[in-house]
């Protein structure tokens, strides 16, 4: 049973058009994206899905999509408690507003599990963006001082010290897509 669950699940975005300057700038030149119904779904019945009765979710979203992730943490059995701010060095894509950050959101289940005051981070933290859809060590680092082990990674795209993974792109576990989920 797991303590933490860290997951950046591929969000059906729809991103730069293709007819955009550059080509097609989205998530889906990088990756097969799934609606939110089949994220649930298959974190629910992942052979890896087994979060204990006190659990930390910690949960990638893009600024389009929050109201999903919200509702993804709903349907796995969490409660929304806060959110994280990542603060990248780009000016990124969006057609109102060009997307500078990306939020982590943070949930609970179960009785509180409180870390050591001198561990608590702050909401917002300024990392250089490096590949497409990696997320900074820095946070990971700060999730292992808040959130107990053992730890999953879900969507996880290689192996990650101290940590379970699970995701299409990791050599070690292989999931299996919905034939309509992509």
């Amino acid at each position: 049973m797991y303590h933490t669950i860290m997951a950046d699940p591929p969000w059906k975005e729809s991103g730069g058009a293709e007819h955009c300057k550059g080509g097609k700038r989205g998530a889906d030149k990088h990756y097969s994206l799934m609606k939110t119904d089949d994220i649930i779904e298959l974190m629910r019945t992942a052979d890896k899905w087994n979060p204990a009765e006190s659990c930390h979710l910690w949960l990638w979203v893009t600024n389009n999509f929050l109201v999903h992730g919200l509702r993804v943490v709903d349907a796995l059995g969490f409660r929304y408690i806060t959110n994280l701010c990542w603060v990248k060095d780009n000016i990124g894509i969006g057609r109102y507003l060009r997307g500078k950050h990306e939020l982590c959101l943070f949930a609970v289940r179960g009785p509180s599990m409180m870390p050591d005051d001198h561990a608590v981070p702050s909401t917002v933290v300024y990392v250089p963006k490096s590949e497409h859809s990696q997320k900074p060590d820095y946070v990971t680092h700060f999730i292992e001082r808040v959130s107990p082990g053992p730890r999953l990674e879900m969507f996880a795209r290689g192996p990650r010290p101290g940590w379970d993974v699970w995701g299409n792109q990791t050599e070690k576990y292989k999931l299996e897509l919905f034939a309509n989920g992509v």
